[in-house]
């Protein structure tokens, strides 16, 4: 099963990953769920010096209405490639309850 069927099922696909940055470790994650209709993308980045204080360089949680809008969404504003999202099993990136800081309709 691909990873747009396992989003439209209401799973939460995701990855996390470090890059170098600024000669420095920026980690990041980047996660999609369809919940309640909508498709909530979350991307967070931090560097490694900043993760005990949680000074994030990013940290988005934002609901559209297309999974192709939101999956462009990830593809502009993460340098993690679509196909790197997989299924998260026993843990979760972000809780879909949260309310989206923005939102595409």
């Amino acid at each position: 099963m691909d990873f747009r069927a396992k989003i439209e099922q209401g799973k939460q696909v995701g990855v996390t990953f470090s890059v170098k940055k600024e000669g420095q470790v920026l980690w990041s994650s980047v996660a999609i769920q369809k919940w309640e209709g909508v498709y909530k993308v979350y991307i967070d980045e931090v560097f490694e010096s900043k993760i005990d204080m949680e000074e994030y360089e990013k940290d988005i949680l934002r609901e559209f209405t297309s999974l192709d809008t939101a999956l462009s969404f990830i593809g502009q504003n993460s340098s993690a490639g679509i196909n790197s999202l997989a299924t998260l099993k026993g843990q979760r990136i972000f809780n879909p309850k949260f309310k989206a800081t923005d939102t595409d309709t």
